[in-house]
């Protein structure tokens, strides 16, 4: 990758982390001199991460899972609140949607990362003021 029209100023700090990152990397005083050589493949070679081993081992950790079914959870509420709120609006809302709205309150669990337990508490709190302004219960 190439980074045009960057000041020599930004280059130098950019690339003086480089050398203690990658000691082979050289260097000279207006910057790099060569791009370094890839490490050489063979049988006595690390094995090079490809794409396939890298989803595979974000796809086996769980707390990814968990916060991304959070995320998902979360947005299913807000999507919820938003087409009441467009119902609403155009006159009365359905059973329907108010029903579920109730059952996405209703299935609300506290996730343990503080930043989400705080967004879906507020998209909770909010789902029950609107339940509430219909005389509804979760």
């Amino acid at each position: 990758m190439r980074i045009e029209g960057l000041s020599t100023i930004l280059l130098r700090g950019a690339f003086a982390a480089l050398p203690k990152v990658v000691p082979s990397f050289p260097m000279n005083e207006d910057g790099p001199r060569a791009m370094p050589q890839p490490p050489v493949s063979g049988p006595g070679a690390p094995p090079m991460p490809s794409v396939q081993m890298l989803v595979a081992l974000a796809a086996g950790d769980p707390g990814i899972e968990r916060r991304r079914k959070q995320a998902v959870d979360a947005e299913r509420g807000l999507d919820a609140l938003d087409r009441l709120h467009r119902e609403v609006l155009a006159g009365t809302p359905s059973v329907a949607r108010l029903q579920e709205i109730a059952e996405w309150s209703q299935g609300f669990t506290n996730p343990d990362d503080p930043v989400l337990k705080d967004i879906l508490s507020e998209i909770d709190l909010r789902v029950r003021v609107e339940l509430a302004k219909f005389d509804v219960e979760a």
